[in-house]
């Protein structure tokens, strides 16, 4: 009533049993998430984690020295590129969101510790004291106290709670040990708390209707299918070596995979998942980002789902069975032999890798489970050369069925991958296999959605790309 639109937006984690549902009707909130919403949650809390990651360098850019000054600028128009104005985070039922969303309680705490300077403010509400952990309540300037259901627990003052009527909703206490009265949220001059809900629809509706302005910035989801197109193109790209997969959670913005700094990539996922098209759309990356003498594909493919996906000269070798892929990895295993520095090459030679010459290797492998069994593993010459394979030009990408995949943790080849920390990441699994990488436990997720692990972005969610199989 006090603010429009433009100037403060708030956005609810209803967990309190859903009575802020309707409030996502109102032009200021940017957005409502419940118990069923795990993805809108994640999303809200991210969102505003970047946008106080972008006010702190606006802010250093731009010499501004606090919110003050901020919303001066903002309201003179001269920052015009800045949807949000002060955004409130209600979180309603504190207990149960620490149940329902363990995973977000710290980006909460964050939210409170470092948003007040950059116009973000939080607001939870809880049925005790005790849930509250002391360092997010030292956190909280502001508290008001409703009737406690013991009023002996009251950190106001116990013998003053004792005389804060029952069965008055709203009546409660200040930190001045003063008696309040909550007001009614309705503007229709009625104060019958028995149609409150008519009342609050009524406010709404005046609301709305003398708005006439853009509402508060809705939250955007991980979308369920994103088409291959819509990756940026390696003219679009700072680094045109860079391989997009996908969007992440946080930002909504590209993921790549850098295949100069991190060489191998390796993924875990249940059938029907999407891992399948992960390598594709790996693979469709590498062949428009390295030319034919930079980089070659050993493809193995037990199932040939891959079957004529490689029809340039990239392809080394399409193996699809175990006396096939034996043969070529012998092959392989010696020319990596030749391209390790002998004693006579030189620290610039290190350094630009220049005592050979030759293309990237690239060996793909879809259903890694079905190469590796107990009665051998054709891929094992190659793990002496994961180490150092930026020094050879060797990169592993492998993707395997998460079924069974911790017993495969000693396995030649993704044990030394695990040993190295490559990246990677773990789609829809089965959480009884338990952590399959960094301290990641899995979840079932949807079709092409996965957390990526790497050692210097930590975990995101993302979505990948979904490529069309022709």
């Amino acid at each position: 009533l006090t603010h429009t639109p433009q100037e403060v937006q708030f956005y609810c984690l209803d967990l309190g049993g859903g009575t802020m549902a309707p409030l996502e009707g109102l032009p200021h909130v940017g957005g409502v998430a419940g118990r069923l919403d795990p993805d809108k949650a994640r999303r809200m809390v991210a969102e505003l984690t970047t946008l106080i990651a972008e006010r702190e360098q606006r802010f250093r850019a731009a010499g501004i020295d606090g919110m003050v000054e901020f919303r001066n600028r903002r309201r003179r128009g001269e920052i015009t590129d800045d949807p949000y104005g002060d955004v409130f985070v209600i979180v309603d039922g504190w207990l149960n969101f620490r149940q329902e969303f363990e995973v977000l309680e710290q980006s909460i705490l964050n939210l409170a510790a470092q948003g007040l300077s950059f116009g973000i403010h939080v607001v939870i509400s809880a049925n005790r004291w005790a849930e509250i952990r002391p360092a997010l309540k030292d956190l909280l300037g502001t508290r008001f106290e409703l009737r406690l259901g013991d009023p002996s627990e009251s950190e106001f003052d116990r013998k003053t709670a004792v005389n804060v009527p029952v069965g008055r909703p709203g009546r409660g206490l200040t930190p001045d040990k003063l008696h309040f009265l909550t007001a009614l949220p309705r503007i229709d001059s009625s104060s019958n708390p028995a149609d409150v809900s008519a009342g609050v629809q009524d406010a709404m509706t005046k609301i709305s209707g003398g708005w006439r302005g853009p509402g508060a910035p809705i939250v955007r989801l991980l979308p369920e299918l994103l088409p291959y197109e819509q990756l940026p193109v390696p003219q679009q790209q700072a680094n045109p070596r860079l391989v997009p997969i996908g969007v992440n959670e946080d930002g909504l913005a590209p993921v790549f995979l850098d295949f100069d700094a991190d060489s191998h990539f390796l993924a875990f996922a249940e059938g029907e998942s999407g891992k399948t098209n992960l390598l594709r759309t790996i693979v469709r990356g590498i062949m428009t980002r390295y030319t034919t003498s930079e980089a070659v594909i050993l493809l193995v493919d037990y199932r040939r789902t891959m079957l004529g996906f490689i029809d340039t000269d990239h392809l080394l070798t399409y193996a699809v069975s175990s006396n096939q892929l034996q043969e070529t990895i012998g092959d392989v295993r010696n020319s990596l032999v030749g391209r390790l520095p002998g004693p006579d090459v030189t620290q610039e030679q290190l350094r630009s890798r220049s005592w050979w010459k030759g293309p990237e290797v690239f060996v793909v492998v879809d259903d890694y489970d079905l190469v590796a069994t107990q009665s051998g593993n054709p891929l094992a010459p190659l793990s002496e050369f994961l180490p150092q394979a930026k020094d050879v030009g060797l990169h592993m990408i492998l993707a395997r069925r998460s079924g069974g995949a911790s017993r495969a943790m000693f396995d030649p080849i993704i044990g030394k991958l695990r040993e190295i920390a490559a990246p990677g990441m773990v789609m829809s699994c089965n959480k009884d296999e338990g952590v399959l990488l960094g301290t990641y436990k899995p979840q079932i997720l949807p079709p092409g959605r996965g957390v990526i692990i790497t050692r210097r972005l930590g975990q995101q969610l993302m979505q990948t790309a979904w490529l069309q199989p022709e």
